[in-house]
């Protein structure tokens, strides 16, 4: 069952406050995202917020707290090593706490009226349901079950043969030539780039539509203008940086299915000088999956 988890470990701080100890008693336990909730949260902050993104999540992620550690569960068969947090601030008035992911960035986790509220970097306020042990059993065995179905099937019925070990092009020259790729041994084009809030995605399909489109989407950039930045990642690196998602719609289904990697991938990415509202750069991406999913080349993102 560890194979289809992604583990995410909070880490407390050397001297844990008597409140922080508190309010982590009162979320010991399981969480599952309320996706109706988060919506109306969404929705009153006047913020947009993906659909598909909260459907995954409330159908596929469980919050576990246990003493002084968070994990997330994931109804996946991708493994990624254990991202470290701790505990900045406690706020007992407010019953929240602030974590640190690393670097600038901060997660805060709020209880009010038996719910948990966690602030996302990226999509604001979420809110999440408690969740009884039986219940998580359930989500843990349909998640084993399913193992067969997360994963794309190849071509024919037949079994792919064995992957390749992903190579490391945290080195590697990146030509100059248009975008592309595969997405699942389907080929991939990038047809549309765009930049918002230093968040890269890389589309196929225009990204008018994000229920006919494929799509990468590279994530945790930092703060600030990224004019000039580069950004090396290599396979087996631990340290929190840039994560990916990537994005694909299955024949037959109605909605896209997402993929994130936290680690585990190979990625050289590299930033020219904006200019009128747009950014050049180049890519070259390899993840983890079985058909080993890329994009290689340049693209010039229009910044949002």
């Amino acid at each position: 069952m560890k194979k289809y988890l992604i583990t995410l470990v909070v880490a407390a701080t050397a001297v844990v406050h008597a409140q922080a100890a508190d309010l982590a008693s009162q979320l010991l336990g399981y969480w599952t995202l309320d996706a109706a909730q988060t919506t109306k949260v969404a929705e009153r902050a006047n913020r947009e917020i993906d659909g598909l993104k909260l459907m995954f999540m409330e159908k596929k992620m469980v919050y576990e707290f246990q003493k002084d550690q968070m994990i997330i569960h994931v109804a996946s068969p991708d493994k990624v090593p254990a991202m470290p947090y701790t505990v900045k601030a406690v706020d007992e008035k407010a019953k929240s706490l602030t974590l640190d992911l690393g670097g600038e960035k901060e997660m805060k986790i709020r209880l009010d009226k038996g719910k948990m509220a966690h602030n996302d970097p990226d999509d604001g306020w979420m809110i999440y349901n408690p969740m009884s042990k039986e219940d998580f059993a359930k989500f843990a065995k349909a998640a084993e079950t399913a193992k067969g179905k997360v994963t794309p099937e190849p071509e024919g019925g037949k079994k792919a043969p064995a992957a390749k070990k992903l190579e490391d092009v945290s080195k590697q020259p990146i030509p100059d030539e248009p975008a592309a790729g595969k997405i699942h041994g389907k080929e991939f084009k990038v047809e549309k780039a765009t930049l918002d809030n230093n968040k890269l995605e890389l589309w196929q399909g225009g990204g008018e539509s994000k229920f006919d489109t494929k799509e990468f989407e590279i994530m945790n950039l930092g703060n600030g203008a990224l004019d000039g930045k580069r950004f090396s990642v290599k396979r087996d690196q631990d340290e929190i940086g840039p994560t990916i998602c990537m994005s694909y719609k299955k024949e037959g289904e109605e909605y896209r299915g997402a993929e994130n990697y936290l680690n585990g991938f190979s990625m050289k990415l590299e930033f020219g000088t904006a200019k009128d509202g747009k950014i050049p750069g180049k890519l070259h991406l390899r993840l983890p999956d079985e058909e080993r999913s890329f994009v290689i080349g340049t693209f010039e993102a229009e910044i949002k």
